[in-house]
């Protein structure tokens, strides 16, 4: 791959990254690896990148901020269906996204880069879900009884406990009940007692 800038170069190196991030989760990401599936060699990949570590981190980022971007509310949705699909994503669309965010939430216990990465992209999805409450309050859909920060982080909250409820494949919390709880926090936090009759 001599014929591609340094900058190029670069990228192609964080898309194979993160194709075998989706692939094979964060164990699967090992120099060789990658430097095999960007077709270059291994030393190629160390010129670039101090560490695997922050190989890994930055093609976990990028691979979060794909699947924040990904449109799943049709543009005429409500603000209600695009902050619930801001919060929810079924296995089945996203599944491999998903399960890398569940590794790097274990991983961020004992490793510095991946921690690192990981706050950035709950940072990330904190301020996409903020900016959704702020556009539903601006059209009157919602009403807020905190600030859009603290409702936000609320509903992430519930949602990575739910979520960690339903990888564990406990009785009781499916798909339907997982659904039913989010939609049920979105009406208490951000509906007024009136208008959750008309929701």
């Amino acid at each position: 791959m001599s014929y591609l800038n340094r900058e190029a170069r670069r990228e192609a190196i964080v898309q194979a990254a993160m194709r075998v991030a989706l692939s094979g989760g964060f164990s699967a990401m090992t120099v060789r690896h990658i430097a095999q599936e960007a077709s270059m060699a291994s030393g190629q990949v160390h010129h670039h990148f101090t560490s695997s570590g922050e190989l890994k981190a930055e093609a976990f980022v990028r691979v979060v901020r794909e699947m924040l971007d990904v449109p799943l509310a049709a543009d005429c949705a409500s603000w209600r269906e695009k902050l619930f699909v801001m919060l929810y994503s079924e296995e089945g669309k996203l599944g491999p996204h998903l399960r890398l965010w569940r590794e790097a939430q274990i991983l961020a216990d004992s490793d510095s880069d991946i921690k690192a990465a990981y706050l950035l992209t709950m940072t990330m999805w904190h301020e996409e879900t903020v900016a959704i409450i702020q556009k539903g309050v601006e059209a009157k859909e919602f009403t807020l009884n905190d600030t859009p920060s603290g409702i936000a982080w609320r509903l992430i909250s519930l949602v990575c406990g739910l979520d960690g409820i339903y990888a564990l494949g406990l009785e009781g919390m499916d798909d339907a009940a997982f659904v039913h709880h989010l939609q049920q926090a979105i009406t208490v936090e951000l509906f007024t007692p009136s208008s959750r009759q008309k929701v």
